[in-house]
């Protein structure tokens, strides 16, 4: 895969009138009718430069991003009066107004990009664009808390995962261990307008352009509305905190089911002791996608940390997706954990693991141990001072299906109150030996400084740089200035 540096976000589409805009314009007109005494407005902005090479299958750079974006976060509470004598201001009926938006421009995406009929042409490249990453209008603690109701660009998560619709949620909770909440609109999907989203289901390429470019990728498909919907139940009893959903997702095209999901999630605290446990089953292939189970328990006032955790995890996509024809091997992992002090402000921390991989791409793979088919384990250190932090980790799992090890190093340190320096190096080889030439060598190495410039304002700056034996050397750089305001 392409080295592409984390806070590298996804390209958008162009901006159209819909009906997230439309809640958009909703709150600029319930902004400007609020009495300016009573509501509360945050301001938030985050305005960066990033610049990275976009790497193709064939390994060659097929984009040299240079993109220069903001993000804006505006959220505005306290609309409705709040009574002198509350008990409770937090717990009164309030309507609020919230919207994230991000512009960027990217002059590193020439023409021939973007344009359909050039054999350049790369899916879901844009040189400019404006994106309603969420905008919703919110009313609270309605009917003595009871009653919740959301409307516009909604992000969802919790059992599922994290999702994204444009519609409406209503939330009902008469009691704390009991809350249902009902969900439905349309999907956001990438290549609808305004989509561009992280959030879309994996695997699922929409465009409109046709033309010879475009014909050079297999798979696509016109935009089209997928409507949704999503129930949760979730609530607490004592210690025990618990949530369950189920989603359902159909094609606009013929009426069928593009993805059944159900899944839940509980977690509990008793003392020193926590648990921890999820599952999410994908109905429409009538599986599990992904199950995980956590112990830990505190020991010593916290110095001393114990933890069993066990995760299943399988690939599944949507019903439309291209991944459903290509191999999947899910796995079982059994990782044992312990964190402890040594000297002074220096902790240690040590692990081991055991995984199962039942190879259901091909011929099962060989076991070492019974069920496992593979061992392996790590140490790390951690020292965190006045004057700075630093840790130092290393892995190694080796076994019929992987063979791999990795190292990093993590300092930072803060200076007059103000400034933050950080630095991080990295070393890995990994040879996946359930596919031919899957191998690799390499590492990398990211180093920043950030100033608090005035309260609310902040600027960050980072570079990174990575060598891999299967892409080649690839650079980024980041340059961040965040903005916030409250009145």
């Amino acid at each position: 895969m392409p080295f592409v540096p984390s806070k590298a976000l996804p390209p958008a589409v162009r901006l159209r009138a819909t009906p997230a805009a439309a809640v958009v314009a909703l709150a600029a007109a319930l902004c400007a009718a609020a009495p300016a005494s009573a509501a509360r407005y945050r301001i938030e902005s985050r305005t960066g430069a990033l610049a990275y090479p976009v790497i193709g299958r064939d390994g060659a750079v097929v984009l040299d991003e240079r993109v220069i974006q903001t993000t804006l976060r505006l959220r505005i509470d306290d609309l409705l009066e709040v009574p002198a004598d509350s008990p409770d201001p937090a717990r009164e009926p309030d309507v609020v107004i919230g919207a994230s938006l991000r512009w960027f421009g990217n002059p590193g995406v020439d023409g021939d990009a973007v344009d359909p009929d050039n054999l350049a042409f790369v899916p879901f490249a844009r040189d400019m664009a404006l994106e309603i990453l969420w905008a919703q209008v919110a009313a609270t603690h309605l009917f003595g808390g009871w009653l919740d109701l959301r409307a516009g660009r909604l992000l969802h998560e919790g059992p599922l995962g994290w999702r994204s619709d444009d519609g409406a949620e209503v939330r009902f909770g008469p009691f704390e261990w009991l809350g249902v909440a009902v969900a439905g609109g349309f999907e956001n999907l990438r290549g609808l307008r305004l989509a561009g989203t992280s959030f879309a289901p994996q695997g699922l390429e929409r465009w409109s352009g046709e033309g010879e470019g475009a014909e050079r990728y297999d798979g696509h498909a016109a935009p089209e509305h997928r409507p949704t919907v999503q129930a949760t139940l979730d609530g607490r009893l004592g210690p025990v905190g618990w949530a369950a959903a189920y989603r359902r997702t159909w094609r606009s095209l013929d009426g069928g089911t593009a993805e059944e999901l159900v899944g839940w999630e509980i977690d509990g605290g008793w003392g020193p002791l926590s648990a921890f446990t999820s599952a999410r089953v994908d109905l429409t292939a009538g599986l599990f996608a992904d199950a995980s189970a956590e112990l830990a328990a505190r020991l010593g006032g916290g110095r001393h940390r114990l933890e069993a955790r066990y995760d299943y995890f399988r690939p599944t996509f949507d019903a439309e997706s291209i991944f459903w024809v290509f191999a999947a091997d899910p796995f079982h992992e059994l990782t044992l954990r312990y964190g402890f002090p040594l000297v002074g402000a220096l902790r240690g921390e040590a692990w081991a693991s055991a995984r199962h991989v039942r190879g259901d791409g091909g011929d099962a793979p060989s076991r070492l141990l019974g069920p496992i088919t593979d061992l392996g384990g790590g140490v790390g250190l951690t020292l965190r001072t006045e004057a700075f932090s630093s840790s130092v980790r290393w892995k190694l799992l080796r076994g019929a299906t992987t063979d791999l090890a990795g190292a990093d190093w993590t300092v930072r340190v803060p200076l007059a109150a103000r400034w933050e320096l950080f630095a991080v190096a990295s070393a890995w080889q990994w040879n996946d030996l359930l596919r031919d030439r899957g191998y690799g060598v390499g590492g990398a190495g990211r180093a920043g400084a950030a100033v608090d410039v005035v309260e609310g304002v902040r600027v960050e700056a980072e570079a990174q740089v990575a060598h891999d034996t299967r892409e080649g050397t690839t650079f980024a750089v980041f340059a961040w200035l965040d903005l916030g305001v409250v009145w």
